[in-house]
């Protein structure tokens, strides 16, 4: 792959920078002005829906020193358009990367760093290749936290999408001081493997000669719904099983068996890299037992042990979902429907456990894709319009954890303002439940 950079320095701020920077004001009552000021208000088409674009990037972070971070964003060459209106004649695609830093640390309030920018490539693209990887070097200081919001766009076919990222350089042991890469050195952005992978494991300070590696064999709790007065309980790693092994940028990793990993350079530390081993077909899933576990999101706890005790996982999972339609069809379209949802929470969401176990899963899943998403560094709120009302909020904070950038709780509130009894009791009754419909 040849390339050819070309470096557009911002001057007066990039116009869709300007128009999601939002004030206090709109967020007052939310959190806290003080430090943490919203950073971007985006729309459904933009986050939490791959449907709605044909550009699908993996970015990953990785800490290359003190003061320098570096992403890797990658690119499916089928997603671009590819052509040769050139002199040359040569398959050619254009993409632009635009970002933008805003140092989260308490103190900052979010202040955007000076250095960010936009990249325009021309690369060459080969009949045979099937991923562009482009790399960016960016300024990030030991001991702060950022935000990263990343902008893709194929410029040929005028298509974008825009991705949000925690930089936590708190920590010289946390997980964004390794990078995964598959055997040939290209980046493996997910923090989920299964038992085919074979990858290698980067860290930033070179000088260790060993790695700790922590097993745990758990089934994750699921989120517990919005009436419920906490959350479910964060994760406490237990390892079942502790190895150690000589380390090298070259040695080869495997994991096999579902459950987690850290990966540790110290274990007087909490901190790793935790890469997490859901299955084969993750974030998919094409398991009826694993299939059904959702099921319990619209039953008390009586009914989901009787479903579980009748029959096997087939024919217990048909006959939940005929009997809330009465129809063959009507089940195919609530299926669906429910289990497309389930992939995109598992795609978006998955941090300790996966993503359709989250509190920002639950509500993905029930409630839909959300009209607005307001974010700031330390949390996010999801808005579900209505006609002639105030919106449906949900308001997920952004808790520090040892092991993950991206976990976030659902503030517990009035349970009321939710309306989570007539979601459940819309698709118990066959249907997708719509909170635009609710009549007031």
């Amino acid at each position: 792959m040849t390339m050819q950079k070309i470096h557009i320095p911002l001057v007066g701020g990039d116009p869709f920078i300007r128009c999601i920077l939002i004030t206090c004001a709109v967020a007052a009552g939310l959190s806290s002005c003080a430090n943490n000021r919203n950073i971007a208000k985006t729309n459904k088409p933009v986050l939490y829906n791959p449907a709605t674009t044909s550009l699908h990037p993996k970015v990953s972070v990785f800490h290359v020193s003190d003061v320098e971070s570096q992403m890797f964003i990658l690119l499916n060459t089928n997603e671009l358009i590819v052509n040769e209106a050139n002199e040359e004649k040569i398959p050619r695609t254009e993409v632009k990367i635009h970002y933008q830093l805003f140092d989260c640390t308490d103190t900052e309030n979010n202040k955007i760093i000076s250095d960010s920018a936009t990249f325009v490539n021309l690369v060459q693209v080969t009949a045979r290749q099937k991923l562009l990887v482009f790399p960016v070097l960016f300024p990030a200081t030991q001991g702060r936290r950022y935000m990263l919001m990343i902008q893709v766009t194929d410029l040929l076919r005028r298509n974008s999408i825009r991705q949000f990222l925690t930089v936590d350089k708190t920590s010289e042991y946390a997980g964004q001081n390794f990078r995964l890469t598959h055997l040939n050195g290209s980046p493996k952005p997910e923090n989920y493997v299964n038992e085919n992978d074979i990858f290698r494991i980067v860290y930033r300070r070179n000088a260790i000669d060993r790695i700790f590696i922590k097993y745990m064999a758990t089934v994750s709790p699921i989120a517990t719904s919005p009436l419920a007065a906490m959350s479910a309980p964060e994760l406490v790693f237990r390892a079942d099983s502790v190895w150690e092994q000589p380390y090298s940028p070259t040695t080869n990793f495997m994991f096999g068996y579902e459950g987690l990993y850290l990966i540790q350079a110290d274990t007087t530390q909490r901190e790793g890299l935790l890469l997490m081993n859901f299955g084969t077909s993750f974030p998919k899933e094409n398991r009826t037992a694993q299939l059904l576990e959702p099921i319990q999101y619209f039953l008390n706890p009586a009914e989901y042990q009787r479903l579980q005790e009748e029959g096997n996982p087939k024919k217990r999972m048909d006959r939940f979902w005929l009997a809330t339609t009465g129809s063959t069809d009507k089940a195919r379209m609530l299926i669906r429907v429910f289990y497309t949802r389930m992939a995109y929470a598992n795609q978006y969401f998955t941090d300790l456990k996966e993503g359709w176990k989250t509190d920002r899963g639950i509500v993905y899943m029930v409630y839909g894709l959300p009209d607005n998403v307001l974010k700031s560094s330390d949390s996010e709120t999801w808005e579900y319009t209505r006609k002639h009302s105030k919106p449906i909020t949900f308001l997920f904070d952004r808790k520090d954890t040892p092991y993950a950038s991206g976990y976030y709780v659902l503030r517990r509130g009035d349970p009321q303002s939710t309306y989570w009894a007539a979601a459940v009791q819309s698709w118990r009754k066959g249907k997708v439940f719509n909170i635009s419909e609710l009549e007031e």
